[in-house]
């Protein structure tokens, strides 16, 4: 194809360029998300106004295909495609959880439904989400102790308070790990180790999105209001825009609409909350850069220095 060299072909490249740069590469090609949308499909979702793109700066996120405007509900995922604790009850770990004493928490069948169904491999019905999930992650409680010693004193007390938080589950869910020994050929300890219930709790904790709070029986007090949500969570945090996001009664789908413009190929982001750097880090496992939330924590000593 012979290129052009005329104003109007220079003007045009130069178009191109900049969109290039500033926008994303598309990852739909890519058979994660192919076999990701299929998925999707068959619980009645599919998507028109986002695709799954590589952004410089941000990573892995969605970008628009069209101009979306303000007020516009950007995604709509059905109920059947949510992972809640619902989804839990009614799979073969229900009648477990029904009958364990004391109950077990919302997050603990959460992260235990991940790892089995992580195990599980193909014959897995939740394969196509799970193949997008992250394989590690860079919250402070999966860094090695070495690089937390690095972190300002009140960081390094709550990555290590987070450390002990996530230890302390793990050891008072093994009993219950144990329980579910008749659903497996292989050891129980070696499918629900400590790393791989490190990796579910991040999951729940960096991708989960707000619902309105349960209680069952079957369950213990803790708020049950976690829900994950494939493909939506694939949506990145800006602090600087707006939205609304929440599940919808009478469309039975999780809506979010947004409040500010987005132009064709940009990234489109929600905000995960005002959040400082600090509490970006703890629980999603990134900073933001020119944070109005920022804020510097500094320790006791300092505190008493400053009184004087």
């Amino acid at each position: 194809m012979k290129m052009g060299r005329g104003r109007t072909s220079r003007i045009r490249r130069r178009k191109l360029f900049r969109s290039s740069v500033s926008g994303g590469v598309s990852e739909s090609y890519k058979p994660e998300f192919i076999e990701l949308k299929k998925w999707l499909k068959d619980r009645k979702f599919e998507d028109t106004n986002l695709i799954p793109a590589c952004f410089p700066g941000t990573g892995r996120g969605l970008m628009s295909k069209t101009s979306l405007r303000e007020g516009q509900v950007i995604i709509s995922l059905p109920e059947s495609c949510l992972l809640t604790t619902d989804t839990v009850i009614r799979s073969y770990l229900g009648a477990y959880i029904a009958k364990w004493h004391p109950p077990p928490s919302p997050l603990l069948a959460l992260c235990t439904f991940l790892v089995s169904e992580k195990h599980a491999g193909d014959q897995s019905l939740w394969k196509p989400y799970l193949e997008i999930l992250p394989k590690a992650y860079t919250c402070p409680v999966c860094l090695e102790p070495e690089v937390v010693n690095l972190f300002p004193k009140p960081l390094k007390a709550k990555a290590e308070e987070q450390r002990t938080r996530v230890q302390e589950f793990f050891s008072s869910s093994r009993d219950f790990f144990s329980s579910l020994q008749p659903l497996f050929a292989e050891a129980v300890e070696s499918i629900f180790s400590y790393r791989a219930l490190l990796w579910a709790w991040c999951t729940v904790n960096t991708r989960a999105v707000y619902v309105k709070p349960r209680q069952r029986r079957c369950f213990s007090a803790e708020p049950d209001t976690c829900a994950l949500a494939p493909y939506l969570d694939l949506l990145n945090h800006s602090p600087r825009v707006q939205v609304e996001a929440a599940f919808n009664e009478e469309t039975r789908c999780y809506e979010i609409r947004t409040a500010s413009r987005c132009r064709k190929r940009e990234e489109v982001f929600i905000c995960y909350g005002p959040h400082d750097n600090q509490r970006l880090l703890l629980d999603y496992g990134f900073v933001s850069v020119h944070n109005p939330h920022a804020c510097v924590y500094v320790s006791e000593g300092w505190k008493q220095l400053c009184s004087y």
